[in-house]
C-alpha cells in the first residue's frame, strides 16, 4: 500500500513530527509514504512561505536513515496554483531533489479561497462557483510543473455548508473532462484523495465516476493519498481507494522516484468480512 499525500509539521496546518507519521505509516502496513508539504504563496493564506525546505530535506534524511529498512520515504511537495506561481515555485522545484510534486488549486483566479463559505456565495449560485473552479483546473493541467493533480473536487469539502447534498460531480462533466484530457496528454496524473472517506463522507475526492472519466480520456498515472495531517489518519481508507481505482478501469498505480514514474499492479481488493 502507498500513501502519496501526507503532511507533517513542515506544513503550517499540521503539528505532527515527521517521525510520528512514519511510525504511523509502518503500523498501517504502508510500503511507501510521500510527505507532500504545502508550498503556498498567496498572501491571504496562513500557510504561505511557511515551508522550510532545507530543514525538511534534513529531516527526511534522518527518517530514511532510521526507518528506511521498513518503508520507502519520498520527498514530496504540494504546490498551490503552480500555473500561476511558476516564478516562485520554479527555483524551489529545481533546487531540491524532489521525488514527487502535487499540483493543487486552492485559490480560484488567484484571489478566491475555495476553503471559505464566502466563495460559494460570491457568484450568486454555488454551481457557478464550482464551474469556475473546474474550469481553472484546465489551466493548471496545461501550465503547471507538477506530477499529479490533487483532490480534483476539493471545494466540495467546504461548499457542503452551502449546497448540502445537492452536489453531483456528474453535473460538471463538461467542465472537468478537458482538464483530465490535458493531464492524460501530458503524461500527468490525478489522485484519489481519501480525506472525505475517513471523515465518513460517501465519496473521496473525486468520486469514482471522475476517476473513470480520467481513464476514458487516456489517463494512466494514478496515485492514492490520505491527505493526512496526523498519525490517526495516515494511510486511512487507502484500501477503499484501491477498490475504486479497479472499478474505474485501472490495473496499476503510479509510484515515483526523482519525479520519474513507474507502475505497480494494484493489490487485490480486500476480502469482505465473513
Amino acid at each position: 500500500m502507498f500513501d502519496y499525500h501526507v503532511h507533517t509539521s513542515f506544513s503550517a496546518d499540521s503539528a505532527t513530527p515527521m517521525a510520528a507519521q512514519v511510525e504511523a505509516a509502518i503500523a498501517a502496513g504502508l510500503r511507501e509514504i510521500a510527505f507532500t508539504e504545502h508550498e503556498d504563496y498567496n498572501p491571504g493564506d496562513e500557510t504561505s512561505f511557511f515551508f522550510r525546505h532545507a530543514d525538511y530535506h534534513a529531516e527526511v534524511d534522518r527518517c530514511q536513515a532510521q526507518y528506511g529498512d521498513r518503508i520507502r520515504i519520498l520527498r514530496g511537495i504540494e504546490v498551490s496554483e503552480p500555473h500561476r506561481t511558476a516564478p516562485l515555485c520554479g527555483p524551489v522545484l529545481a533546487g531540491y531533489p524532489w521525488d514527487f510534486v502535487l499540483g493543487s488549486l486552492h485559490w480560484v483566479d488567484g484571489q478566491y479561497n475555495a476553503y471559505l463559505k464566502d466563495y460559494y456565495l460570491r457568484f450568486g449560485d454555488w454551481r457557478e462557483s464550482m464551474r469556475k473552479y473546474f474550469r481553472e483546473l484546465s489551466d493548471l493541467a496545461r501550465g503547471g510543473d507538477f506530477d499529479v493533480m490533487s483532490h480534483l473536487d476539493y471545494p466540495v469539502r467546504y461548499g457542503v455548508q452551502v449546497f448540502g447534498d445537492a452536489y453531483d460531480i456528474a453535473d460538471f462533466e463538461r467542465e472537468i473532462r478537458p482538464a483530465l484530457r490535458i493531464l492524460a496528454d501530458r503524461g500527468k496524473g490525478m489522485e484519489i484523495n481519501t480525506n472525505p472517506l475517513w471523515r465518513h463522507k460517501a465519496h473521496p475526492n473525486p468520486p469514482g465516476i471522475a476517476v473513470r472519466w480520467f481513464r476514458e480520456e487516456g489517463g494512466e498515472v494514478l496515485t492514492v493519498g490520505s491527505d493526512s495531517h496526523r498519525p490517526a489518519t495516515t494511510g486511512a481508507c487507502i484500501d477503499q481507494a484501491i477498490v475504486l481505482a479497479r472499478a474505474a478501469g485501472f490495473t496499476r498505480l503510479a509510484t515515483f522516484n526523482k519525479r520519474k514514474v513507474t507502475f505497480v499492479d494494484l493489490p487485490p481488493n480486500p476480502k469482505p468480512a465473513a
